[in-house]
């Protein structure tokens, strides 16, 4: 099998591979599929690899939208300990003051703007991440609901086949009683 190029197609001919066995079962054993040990353990690995790299990618993600948000709060904190610092310095003259403090309202504004810009953003990157998540594994459901309902189908049609051909198996071992001839039916000579 060729490795396919993104984990949702592995884990979709994963479940077709498991499909397969359906098809491969023997009649007699009704509302079973007969998944051979080793392909069973080999499938379901496989698939407990993939899954948790997606979800370490979405953990990923989600890290790097908190560090986003941590390193813009660090920075208001620094912008406005250094506006009150340079406030602070400026308090000797009245008109200087009075300018700092219209800076640092500036600066800590500007500040403000920027962090929600930020957390926005990340809020913005991590709707889009996870609702295209949430689309692939909507799609994986959908697979899923596809594999079983065509497995019921098939199982189903296994059995109306096996009961039609014990039908016709009995009609041919009972054939019917041809009628018999006796000395008083015939004709008198």
């Amino acid at each position: 099998m060729s490795e396919p190029k993104d984990p949702v197609s592995e884990i979709e001919q994963l479940i077709d591979e498991l499909e397969s066995f359906a098809d491969k079962s023997p009649w007699y054993l009704q509302h079973k599929i007969v998944v051979p040990e080793e392909d069973f353990f080999r499938i379901t690995q496989r698939i407990r690899e993939i899954l948790p790299s997606e979800l370490a990618e979405a953990r990923s993600m989600l890290t790097k939208r908190d560090l986003i948000l941590k390193n813009a709060q660090e920075e208001h904190r620094r912008i406005l300990d250094s506006a009150e610092r340079r406030l602070e310095d400026m308090t000797s003259e009245e008109q200087v003051v009075v300018i700092a403090r219209q800076q640092a309202d500036r600066i800590i504004e500007a500040a403000k703007r920027e962090a929600e810009s930020l957390k926005r953003d990340a809020l913005v990157y991590t709707t889009e991440l996870l609702e295209d998540m949430e689309q692939q594994f909507n799609q994986t459901v959908v697979s899923i609901k596809k594999g079983r309902e065509f497995l019921e189908a098939e199982i189903s049609k296994q059995v109306e086949d096996n009961m039609a051909g014990i039908d016709s198996r009995q009609q041919v071992a009972e054939p019917a009683a041809a009628p018999v001839a006796t000395s008083d039916d015939g004709p008198e000579d």
